[in-house]
């Protein structure tokens, strides 16, 4: 869009300079030299079009010495000395030429340059890439590398700091960068919180180097208003030695590294290999298939016993999705979920879990088991969709069931993003009866401050707490207070990964509340599960 109002305004400039010119020489040459003037006019506005101030002003002085004797000297003597219309002739077009040159190059720059950063964008990186690789290809010069950086969840930086604070942010980060590169390697802005770089290095230990520091320096606190900030960064990293016939190419290679290194954890680099895009092109196929078995009815629930330790008896299920291809069988959900997410597909699969879980509930009250909880997971996702609250109050509406039969299990981490907006929908589900269920509590934030704020029912001890919690008393003091602790707060407490009859004992002296593991059942398809429900004995 720049670049077209760019030359909407050298065509706007061109013609309207016409104007000025011929006024100014009709005044002074009565007219009789204004059609001659034009023809030095347009070469001057060309040369400032093509060369900017410097060819403006030239061809503008060359311009006013070769017109400046046509003209007529009856006119002249009567206004000004003809020597002195001669130089005003030429100053005034050296002038003009200057002028426009330095008005189109202000226009293209800002056209071609962040101008928070002061360093090219994105069109003028793409241009000088393409130069690049042209120069490359036809004079068989030394290859070069595209370095993508991109800030670690700098979106939740920007929202907790502020977008001026988060500005002086950036503009440090480029900084940094710049520090670590020579002075023949071109930086640029990429996107809001990315950065590309085309560098020289003459072998890959070299760029290792660079990388590693990049990542260093990044990871070293950032000081803004007096107040300290920690970043991490994802760097993807392509050659452009494979003889790429476009810059795109080079461009989505360094950008699938980018991606492999934030799927896999963040803070770090990789250089892009051609495993990276047979992974990329087998998620595209999974996504494929998962929204044909969304379509097909490929997708189905099972369901895990959770137990009330006191009664020793069934309370409640934890409804788990599962795949079931045609040609293939089950699909582990850790096959799939990931993709799901990645995707936006986790938000229908999501809601399709959630609807036909209180389908099933609906379907037990009418056999006589009316007092059953389902405990469905809920996603990041699906929490900060705009109508998360909405929906998940018309399907339980939906299907005429008491919203107190219904536990949503979240994970700490789930809600850290937009935290306060998430506590909010978690309240507002709260308010009409849906229990909400805190899952693998001490494997991610373990902030008590959330677990204050969170208006959560049950609160779920994650499974590393127990695999070892007969052998390593240090578990066993961990376990042991996180149940106190949760009492204290008026929370129930499941323990998850029970899968033995010691553990089970174990927790029980603990007073631990409820349990969930292999001991008792793997997750059980529907018709399984029904037979553990008559009678609801656990064992």
């Amino acid at each position: 869009m720049l670049n077209l109002a760019i030359k909407k305004m050298k065509v706007i400039g061109v013609i309207t300079l016409f104007f000025i010119v011929n006024t100014i020489i009709i005044y002074f040459a009565n007219g009789t030299s204004s059609v001659f003037t034009f023809l030095f006019f347009i070469p001057i506005t060309y040369a400032a079009w093509g060369f900017g101030a410097r060819g403006g002003l030239i061809v503008g002085l060359i311009s006013g010495l070769i017109i400046g004797p046509f003209m007529p000297l009856d006119v002249s003597q009567q206004l000004l000395q003809p020597m002195f219309n001669w130089v005003l002739r030429v100053v005034f077009f050296s002038v003009y030429g200057y002028g426009m040159g330095s008005f189109i190059f202000q226009l293209e720059r800002r056209a071609e340059y962040d101008s928070l950063m002061g360093i090219p964008n994105r069109k003028f990186f793409y241009n000088f890439l393409t130069k690049e690789l042209q120069k490359q290809k036809k004079y068989n010069t030394k290859s070069f590398y595209i370095i993508l950086v991109n800030i670690d969840d700098f979106k939740n930086i920007n929202d907790s700091i502020g977008h001026i604070a988060a500005d002086l942010l950036l503009i440090d980060i480029k900084s940094r960068i710049k520090r670590r590169l020579s002075k023949q390697d071109l930086l640029a802005r990429w996107s809001g919180d990315e950065f590309s770089i085309i560098i020289y290095r003459p072998n890959i230990e070299q760029l290792t180097v660079v990388c590693e520091s990049i990542v260093r320096t990044l990871r070293e606190p950032f000081d803004i208003n007096d107040q300290q900030f920690f970043i991490n960064a994802s760097i993807g990293v392509s050659s452009s030695c494979d003889a790429h016939e476009s810059n795109e190419i080079l461009v989505k290679e360094a950008e699938t590294a980018m991606r492999y290194v934030k799927e896999r954890g963040k803070n770090g680099y990789k250089f892009y290999t051609e495993e990276m895009n047979r992974n990329s092109l087998q998620e595209k196929l999974l996504e494929a298939n998962l929204h044909k078995a969304l379509e097909t009815g490929q997708l189905e629930l099972y369901y895990q016993p959770k137990i009330e330790c006191k009664e020793n008896k069934i309370y409640g299920v934890e409804a788990l999705v599962r795949w079931r291809k045609p040609e293939e069988g089950l699909i582990a959900p850790g096959v799939f979920i990931p993709v799901a997410e990645k995707t936006g597909l986790i938000i229908p699969i999501g809601n399709w879990v959630l609807k036909t879980a209180c389908q099933q509930v609906q379907k037990w009250k009418s056999v006589g088991v009316t007092d059953l909880c389902i405990s469905v997971n809920v996603s990041a996702i699906q929490i900060q969709s705009d109508d998360f609250v909405r929906t998940v109050s018309a399907i339980i509406k939906e299907a005429k069931i008491e919203p107190q039969l219904i536990e949503l299990e979240i994970t700490e981490s789930s809600i850290m993003e937009n935290s306060i907006e998430n506590i909010m929908k978690l309240n507002e589900l709260k308010d009409i009866g849906v229990r909400i269920s805190l899952d693998d509590f001490g494997k991610g934030y373990s902030s008590l401050n959330y677990l204050k704020m969170l208006p959560i029912d049950t609160l779920k001890v994650d499974k590393s707490f127990i695999q070892n919690i007969e052998y390593d008393p240090r578990e066993k003091v961990i376990t042991e207070a996180i149940i106190q602790m949760s009492k204290a707060l008026g929370l129930t407490v499941l323990a998850e990964g029970i899968e033995n009859e010691t553990q089970f004992h174990l927790l029980k002296e603990l007073n631990c509340d409820a349990m969930q593991g292999f001991y008792f059942s793997r997750p059980l398809p529907i018709e399984e599960i029904d037979l553990k429900l008559f009678p609801r004995e656990c064992y």
